[in-house]
């Protein structure tokens, strides 16, 4: 529930954003009666990406944008949005528990600090920890696609998108249709959702409802996950508004998720966003935008003895940004503004406040600290098409109040020739900026210890390949090259027993990326196999860590091959490989002799399957995932859940039709 003790706190410069959207808005008022609105997607290689910026400019980067589909994620009956992204592309996804309950995911050798995270095109990336920016209230059966942009995106999308970004876009359609999935299995593990679209000549609507829960796969591991989330689509001559709300409520076990000396970690989050966004003009067109992102955190070290060590965190987002694009013949032009307010109170991170604020809902508890910067970025990109050769150039000037003397250029150049229809080759570079998380900047805990001196992380990348994309095949190979100035990283000290972030005077990353998918379902005929895929993701990493232990350790290499096939007249089955190999070590705790010490992480494989039986209005799941009952972990010493049974039915009714 929103703490409105924090509301009244803001500053009145919090406020621009608002203000930023109203002036924004009489913009439009203003052209709608001469220029027509029209939301545009475009469509590039027979794949609709949607921008976060401009559409038309997100789709004319020249790299690599991997597309997962929401009708591949209904087949596979898909649980979570973590579970997708482990299997489905070139990324490094790090969970602690079961069901995606905090997940962490990395791009190209950064951390899951530097990747940026969208609902929609808007910003929800978590300013206080990247191991909250997965905090997403949107069921995986409300999901249109999911695009992932691997390298850095900094002058198009912001300073977040440090090495790579996460757009998930929800369903949208013509028709009205609803569905109900519920699923059970081992452990006490029980999902529902409920969903539906609701559609008329004006007004297009979206409702979910999602609830998950289970009694965990060993102590300390349970969890309970509810999710709602609507959106609003009006359209109505050259009108065009776009508003969106979710909530989320979590609470879980967290065994040694942040400490292996502590078994019994326990933490209570939740969240509400909001944002509207508006579009118009024909010749010129101006898209404004404003968002607010809610978090609470309640974070036990030890559940049993709550008093021996917690911390509250009330952390508020506000952002609002105005574009303008505008065609000249062969040259595509946006210009625009962003501004982003990202505040905490908390008990533990910031400055001393003189007013400590009492934290609802208890009878002693008191936020304490408290901590803001405001970001305002200046950005444009122009795009030249001649023939085969399309260039794609900008700047992004950033300004932070954290650094309020050290402004930042980011400019970038893409530049991309087709060979022939569907083929083309591709180079890249680009430069970003990546600001200290408040974890990064003040967290301290008994066995973590932030540091307020922390720089922020630059990066030059450069990236080369070539892509292919046909009626039935698809692929793409990338080399890439980043090289980092300042990098963040956690270093564990044996003398003080903790971890404590430092700028790293070094840092590089080398590798190469491919990916081959095949679809034979497009060929009109009821193949055996209807799809394929095969991701491999190879990395050689130099930072500067000396003998530390580094609690950011990269995959090296990452290989994943997924198989739907035709069992039996309407029973498919689809199976999911992946080998990885991560470098680097974990801190363990040996609590007989009560000390630390490290142990390498293991290659291993993981093997995951799914039976599905569909009917006309009626799907049946059966699910095993980890059948090879692999021990292995992800992320510090969590232990990952060995072989898990879940079956379930989907029921839909209506039929959906393309907009």
């Amino acid at each position: 529930m929103f703490d409105f003790h924090f509301l009244f706190s803001l500053k009145k410069g919090r406020l621009y954003s608002l203000w930023f959207f109203i002036f924004s808005a009489e913009l439009i008022r203003a052209q709608a009666d001469t220029i027509g609105i029209r939301p545009v997607i475009t469509e590039i290689d027979k794949v609709e990406v949607t921008g976060y910026r401009n559409q038309s400019i997100f789709t004319d980067i020249s790299r690599v944008v991997t597309i997962i589909r929401g009708e591949e994620l209904e087949k596979a009956g898909v649980q979570s949005l973590q579970d997708v992204l482990e299997y489905a592309s070139n990324i490094d996804v790090r969970q602690r528990g079961g069901y995606g309950v905090q997940a962490d995911v990395s791009i190209r050798g950064g951390s899951f600090d530097h990747t940026l995270v969208l609902i929609n095109g808007i910003n929800v990336s978590d300013p206080q920890t990247g191991h909250a920016s997965m905090d997403i209230p949107v069921d995986p059966e409300l999901i249109e696609r999911i695009e992932v942009l691997e390298g850095s995106a900094a002058r198009i999308l912001g300073a977040g998108a440090f090495t790579g970004a996460i757009n998930v876009v929800t369903r949208e359609d013509k028709s009205t249709r609803a569905s109900a999935r519920f699923f059970m299995g081992q452990h006490g593990f029980y999902r529902i959702n409920l969903n539906a679209l609701l559609n008329s000549k004006k007004f297009r609507h979206t409702i979910s409802f999602g609830d998950a829960t289970s009694k965990g796969y060993m102590k300390d591991t349970d969890f309970r996950i509810k999710n709602g989330y609507y959106r609003l689509n009006y359209s109505h001559d050259n009108t065009a508004i776009d508003f969106q709300a979710g909530i989320q409520d979590k609470k879980f076990g967290a065994a040694g998720f942040y400490s292996p000396r502590f078994p019994n970690q326990y933490e209570e989050t939740g969240l509400w966003f909001a944002s509207l966004r508006a579009s118009a003009g024909d010749k010129v067109k101006i898209s404004p935008s404003v968002y607010w992102r809610h978090r609470r955190d309640h974070y036990l070290l030890d559940r049993d003895n709550p008093s021996f060590y917690e911390n509250y965190h009330l952390t508020d987002v506000m952002g609002s940004q105005i574009n303008l694009a505008w065609r000249m013949k062969k040259l595509l032009n946006t210009v625009g503004v962003d501004i982003r307010s990202e505040n905490i109170i908390s008990n533990n991170i910031g400055f001393t406040q003189p007013d400590p604020i009492p934290v609802r809902g208890t009878d002693s508890a008191f936020y304490t600290r408290q901590y803001g910067r405001t970001n305002i970025a200046y950005f444009q990109e122009h795009v030249i098409y001649a023939g085969s050769l399309r260039i794609s150039g900008g700047i992004m000037i950033n300004w932070n109040s954290a650094y309020p003397d050290k402004p930042s250029v980011f400019p970038g150049l893409d530049l991309s020739y087709r060979l022939f229809p569907g083929s083309s080759v591709y180079f890249s570079f680009n430069r970003a900026l990546h600001l200290p998380t408040f974890t990064d900047l003040f967290y301290t805990d008994p066995v973590n210890q932030g540091n307020i001196h922390l720089n922020p992380n630059r990066m030059i990348s450069y990236e080369g390949g070539v892509k292919f994309q046909g009626s039935i095949a698809g692929a793409n190979l990338a080399f890439f090259r980043n090289s980092g100035k300042d990098i963040i990283d956690w270093l564990w000290s044996y003398g003080q027993n903790r971890f404590s972030p430092v700028n790293l005077t070094h840092f590089r990353s080398i590798g190469i990326e491919t990916n081959l998918t095949f679809r034979f379902n497009h060929t009109g005929r009821r193949n055996p196999v209807q799809s394929m895929t095969l991701n491999y993701l190879y990395m050689d990493i130099n930072k500067s860590v000396s003998d530390s232990v580094s609690k950011y350790d990269n995959i090296r290499n990452k290989m994943s091959f997924v198989i739907r096939h035709r069992v039996y007249g309407n029973i498919e089955a689809i199976w999911s490989v992946s080998f990885q190999d991560r470098v680097g070590e974990m801190i363990a705790f040996n609590t007989a002799e009560s000390n630390y010490y490290s142990e390498p992480y293991n290659p291993h494989w993981l093997l995951d399957g799914t039976l599905n039986w569909h009917l006309k209005h009626l799907t049946v799941f059966l699910t095993v995932t980890n059948i090879l009952d692999t021990n292995y972990t992800d992320a510090g010493s969590v232990m990952q859940p060995g072989r898990w049974f879940k079956a379930g039915i989907a029921l839909n009714f209506g039929k959906r039709e393309a907009l």
